[in-house]
Formats: structure tokens, C-alpha cells, sequence
């Protein structure tokens, strides 16, 4: 099998060296397991890839394309260049190139951790060393890190994706290529081939969900995707990204699905763009309010909302044009085992094999409060370690209020807070220069479709939260313990004096 040797010969060949006749067997059981591990990670998606019409396009980047009929051909010369890697760390921009080198670790059989361009030099450092990556693939070529070891990682691990913290030190989720893969069919599945058609990459292809749900998803379904540098596409400045640029990228290429988390679709729609060929656009990371998918449609922007986690490899349920209820995270992926435990969602068989340093045992916990309707649409209403209690004994979800409030196209981004207190209260970033008054106008809408309890009753500006200072993770969502200790001092205040106050 063409490339198997490249991946198991220098570990097995040490096994020989070291063995006598007598211990011939293990070496010879050795051989055998790396064998079929091999064959079970190509199974799919490179015997796939070679049965598709060899002319069709398949990765389109800012200088080259590459047809399907040549990815064989690259993928064995990448793999080949990585003998001697035990792990790989990614770190190239978004282009053909990342793809070729992730198929190739896959084809290697080699651990591949792609590094997020927005990590922070602590962060990078950190996940280096706990995964022990031996080499690093960036602009400046293939280089040894000279670590040798790190912390153990779970057999099977084709993927290590890190998420971010609590602690604000990203925690390393490792993923078998067959759980990867089994999700991107499932989405060809429940969407069909035809919506992949041209499929554009926006997100770093770092992140998890870009790099199964849009490449692995789109190359399954024979489609082609365009993956052109982030600096072509407006985001060379991931916090102050030019979305006219990504705007005329789609109608110039005539792009037909995207992912997208809330934020960049809020930028988008604010373009008002003419995307005729557009046909599915995912939004995920983060709640979305069904007034945002409604407003995004009324702009011709055929947006859907889906529902996943890293530890179950993306994508656990998302809406259709053909199973489609705005609110609800849509309906679960075929391959997913979904319970629900005293109201929190329960994957019995996610893809990941356990976090850095530990194996996975039993049903996967997501810590997500939601439920099940009779037609079968997930819906979710927040975080379990999240829900506010008031001194009136008020359970409340703060995702549910901030969904209400982003609505407002005054609004941004939101925090809501109030545990232990007699009302809730929020941190608002405007979406543009708006002037307190603006303000306390949007917050006056948004409590008018909110129950008394759940109302906003203060409120102040603050800046923009994002990655940098770890208010923010890659995909959107707040983070909740370092935005309660970056303005702890704001909110444990007892004189409101500094706040909004209104009656709204």
C-alpha cells in the first residue's frame, strides 16, 4: 500500500532492531496493528478522493488549484517528507498548502495539532509541550522543535484540537480520523452534494469546525473548495476584518456554502451583499437569536444554525433548507447517540478518544442544557455551569437573554450577569459608535419580548471583548470566568452610579 511504510517503518524497524528471535512475535504483532490502523485511517477518504472524475477542481488557493486527480500524487510526496515526525504542529494560513500537509499526516499516521493563528506565544508554547510536538510546519518550512515528548496521547489520535480553557490555557481534545470522517459524511448525507458545490473557507482553517464540516465535507461530496489566504479575504486583521473584500471574493468566485460564526454574519449582512449563487450558509460557535437568522434571510443570506462541540468532532445537529425551525440547533447527525440526563445533553458516542494526558471512558457530558421537541429539532438553551439564580430564586440562562439582546442591531456583543442578585444586568459592546441613549433604546426592545425576571434593569459599555485578552474563544463564544474577573470590580459594585439606569 502506497505510503504505508512511511508511516510505520521507522517505529516498527526499532522494534526489530531490539528483538530476538524468541521475541519475534511481538514484533511481528506490532507490525500487524500499525497494518490495520493504517488501512482503517485511509479507508475513506483517500479511497474516495482517488474515485472522482480526475479533471474536477478540488482546492483553489490565491496562486494554484489542484485537481482531484492530483491530490494522490501530492499527498504521497508530503507524507514522504514527514519521516521522522512522531507529531506535527500546523501553522500555515489558509490555502491549499494546510490541506495538502493535514491529509498528509493522516495518510503518515501522524498525530497533527494545527496551531490557530490567533493563539497568544503562551498559548502556542503551552500546547507545544503538553503535546509534545517534535516538528512544526509554518511559512519558514518543516523544522524540528527539539521536544521530544509530552504528555501521553490516546491510540488512535489523528487529531489534537485545542479549545480554549477556563484557565485561559487551551485544553487539547484528541480526535480519531474515523470520527472526523464519519461526521463530514453525515453532513454530505443530510445535505446532499449539490450545496458544496463551491465551498468557501472563512474561518482559519485551525478551527475544528471549518476543517471537517467545510473541507473533509465538501471534498466527500466531490465539490471543490476555495481556500484563499485571510489576508484576500479581509481578515489578515481577525478584529477588524474588511468585510467588503470577503463580500466581493464570494461573487467573484460565485461561492455556494460558508461557514460562518454570529459575529462575522452580522459584519456581513451589515455589506448588504448580492450573493445570487449562495445556497447554505452555517452559523455556528455561539447561540444565534432567530431575529438574526430572519434579518440575515431578509438579505438573501440562506443562513442556518447548527449545534457541535470539538469533543464530538464539529457538528452534532444543524437546520436544512429541508428540516429548518430558526430558534432550535436543528436536527441531530444520523451517526450521533444523543440523551438527555436531568435536562443536559449527553453524547454516548462522540469522536473524541480523551483529552491530552487521559483516555476517554464512558458517555460524553457536554455540559448544555437543552431538550428535544416531538419533530426532533435539538434546542439549547445554555451552559449548565452557567445558569443565574436570583435572590428572587429565578433560574436563568444568560445565553437565552444575550440571544434577545444581540438581535438588536444596535448591540454587538453582550454579558449577561446577575447571580444572587435582585435584577440582571449586562455589558454592552455597540456595534458601532452608538451613543448611550441608542442604547438603552436597544435594551428597551429587547426586555419588551423578555418575562419581568429576566429583563435587563443596568447596563454599561464596554470594549469589544475578543481573543487577544481571552474574553473570547475562536468560534465566538464569552468567555464567562475571564470577563467576570476582567470587570469583577464593575460588577460587584453596589452603587450603580457608573451603570445605564433606566426603566427600559
Amino acid at each position: 500500500i502506497p505510503g504505508f511504510w512511511s508511516g510505520v517503518s521507522r517505529r516498527g524497524l526499532s522494534v526489530l532492531n531490539q528483538c530476538l528471535v524468541p521475541n519475534l512475535k511481538i514484533a511481528v504483532r506490532f507490525f500487524i496493528r500499525a497494518f490495520i490502523t493504517r488501512i482503517e485511517a485511509m479507508s475513506i477518504m483517500f479511497s474516495t478522493l482517488k474515485s472522482y472524475d480526475a479533471d474536477r477542481i478540488a482546492l483553489v488557493g490565491d496562486e494554484r488549484a489542484y485537481k482531484y486527480g492530483e491530490l494522490a500524487a501530492e499527498i504521497e510526496n508530503r507524507a514522504a517528507q514527514l519521516s521522522g515526525v512522531s507529531v506535527l504542529g500546523l501553522a500555515l494560513d489558509n490555502g491549499p498548502e494546510w490541506v495538502l500537509w493535514d491529509l498528509a499526516a493522516i495518510h503518515a499516521n501522524i498525530p497533527c495539532i494545527p496551531f490557530p493563528p490567533f493563539f497568544t506565544q503562551e498559548q502556542r508554547s503551552h500546547a507545544l509541550k503538553i503535546a509534545g510536538v517534535t516538528h512544526m510546519l509554518s511559512p519558514d518550512g518543516l523544522n524540528g522543535t527539539g521536544i521530544s515528548f509530552g504528555v501521553f496521547i490516546p491510540k488512535g489520535t489523528a487529531k489534537v484540537t485545542f479549545t480554549s480553557g477556563t484557565t485561559g490555557m487551551p485544553k487539547g481534545i484528541c480526535l480519531s480520523q474515523e470520527g472526523l470522517e464519519q461526521v463530514a459524511l453525515s453532513l454530505v448525507e443530510t445535505l446532499g452534494s449539490q450545496l458544496a458545490d463551491r465551498h468557501l473557507s472563512v474561518l482559519p482553517l485551525a478551527i475544528l469546525l471549518e476543517n471537517v464540516a467545510g473541507v473533509y465535507a465538501t471534498l466527500l461530496a466531490r465539490g471543490t473548495v476555495y481556500l484563499p489566504s485571510l489576508k484576500t479575504t479581509g481578515f489578515s486583521n481577525p478584529f477588524q476584518p474588511d468585510f467588503s473584500m470577503l463580500t466581493a471574493y464570494m461573487a467573484k468566485q460565485k461561492i455556494t456554502s460558508a461557514i460562518l460564526v454570529p459575529e462575522l454574519l452580522r459584519g456581513l449582512m451589515a455589506m448588504r451583499p448580492q450573493l445570487p449563487e449562495l445556497k447554505f450558509m452555517a452559523v455556528g460557535g455561539s447561540r444565534v437569536s432567530p431575529a438574526l437568522i430572519s434579518a440575515a434571510r431578509s438579505y438573501g443570506l440562506p443562513v442556518y444554525e447548527g449545534y457541535g462541540l470539538s469533543e464530538c468532532g464539529s457538528v452534532v445537529s444543524l437546520n436544512t433548507p429541508d428540516h429548518d425551525l430558526p430558534g432550535s440547533a436543528g436536527k441531530i447527525l444520523q451517526h450521533i447517540d444523543l440523551i438527555l440526563e436531568s435536562g443536559e445533553i449527553v453524547i454516548q458516542n462522540p469522536s473524541f478518544l480523551g483529552c491530552l494526558g487521559q483516555t476517554r471512558k464512558g458517555p460524553f457530558f457536554t455540559g448544555d442544557l437543552g431538550y428535544l421537541d416531538d419533530q426532533g429539532f435539538l434546542h439549547i438553551k445554555g451552559r449548565k455551569k452557567n445558569v443565574l439564580i436570583t435572590s428572587y430564586g429565578r433560574n436563568i440562562s444568560p445565553e437565552w437573554v444575550e440571544s434577545v439582546l444581540l438581535a438588536q442591531p444596535e448591540i454587538l456583543q453582550a454579558f449577561v450577569y446577575g447571580d444572587a442578585h435582585s435584577f440582571l444586568s449586562a455589558l454592552i459592546v455597540p456595534s458601532s459608535t452608538q451613543t448611550q441613549a441608542k442604547i438603552v433604546e436597544a435594551i428597551g426592545r429587547a426586555n419588551k419580548s423578555l418575562p419581568e425576571y429576566a429583563q435587563i434593569k443596568a447596563s454599561q459599555i464596554v470594549p469589544p471583548f475578543n481573543v487577544v485578552d481571552d474574553t473570547l474563544t475562536a468560534t465566538g463564544r464569552l468567555r464567562r470566568d475571564q470577563i467576570f474577573k476582567k470587570y469583577q470590580s464593575i460588577m460587584t459594585k453596589e452603587n450603580a452610579d457608573e451603570f445605564l439606569q433606566s426603566s427600559y
